[in-house]
């Protein structure tokens, strides 16, 4: 017994696992396995600009809201940078 095409059939799967998809989105990760690269605060711009390039990837990956991003980009200043 046939109910519906093949066609309609695999619409209503596709439709089906976007509907449970958006039931329960998964969950980000959480900050502590957010790791960042430490700076010191290098004398050269070039430095910081690469370090600041690599730590938005970082964030964008993990999806760190806008008001976390100093917070915790400002924890892995060392040395130099600490005084900034």
């Amino acid at each position: 017994m046939h109910y519906g095409s093949q066609e309609e059939d695999q619409d209503w799967r596709v439709h089906n696992f976007e509907e449970r998809r958006h039931e329960h989105p998964s969950p980000k990760p959480s900050f502590p396995f957010v790791k960042l690269p430490s700076f010191s605060g290098d004398s050269d711009p070039n430095v910081y600009l690469g370090w600041k390039d690599k730590v938005e990837q970082i964030f964008n990956v993990y999806e760190v809201e806008e008001d976390q991003k100093v917070k915790l980009a400002s924890l892995k200043f060392v040395d130099y940078a600490m005084q900034w």
